[in-house]
């Protein structure tokens, strides 16, 4: 602050000499203005002076160090875009290597469900195969035992029929008609206990 006040009464000191230097001067006489004068040339100098350097500490300094500031923060925001800039495409070359890297797990993945569908589908039609032929493989062994059983009926039937027309032959004497007569008496038995049983 001291400063400033000396600097103040500097340049009022400064102003008031020209006002004094035409006091010298006689009263009634013009002065050109333009006319050289060495003590306002000097004053106008100081003047100048004193107002450059009050101007440079006060107005000047104040507005170089803004714009200084302001120019460095600019560069900075340049450099910063340029970084982001940068940060920006890695980062989208890295995000399109993903997403290629992605797609590729998609595909083998998709591959891979296609292999595990077509060996199901394997698989099952073999178990299906392999069931169908232990299916025919129990109604073949069904149907022989049915047939087996069916045989072993009829074979009894025919000794039945054979025992029971030995007997009725032993009775009779056995003519040609009584034969037929006998085997059909004896065929009609046999159906009589066959239905009963």
């Amino acid at each position: 602050m001291t400063t400033f006040v000396r600097t103040a009464g500097a340049i009022a000191v400064v102003l008031l000499l020209p006002a004094l230097a035409p006091a010298a001067d006689a009263p009634g006489a013009q002065k050109n203005i333009l006319a050289p004068d060495l003590v306002n040339s000097i004053v106008t100098v100081v003047v100048f002076g004193a107002l450059l350097a009050i101007l440079y500490t006060f107005a000047w300094g104040p507005i170089l160090k803004g714009l200084q500031a302001r120019e460095e923060a600019q560069f900075q925001a340049i450099a910063d875009a340029k970084k982001a800039k940068e940060e920006a495409a890695a980062l989208r070359t890295q995000l399109a290597a993903e997403l290629a890297k992605a797609a590729d797990q998609v595909r083998a993945i998709m591959d891979e469900a296609r292999r595990d569908a077509d060996a199901l589908k394997i698989a099952e039609r073999e178990v299906g195969i392999k069931e169908a032929q232990a299916e025919r493989e129990r109604a073949s062994r069904d149907l022989a035992i049915e047939r087996d059983a069916l045989l072993n009926e009829v074979s009894q039937r025919a000794v039945d029929l054979a025992s029971i027309m030995a007997t009725k032959a032993i009775r009779q004497q056995v003519t040609i008609e009584k034969q037929s007569s006998l085997v059909s008496e004896s065929i009609a038995e046999v159906n009589t206990s066959a239905s009963r049983a």
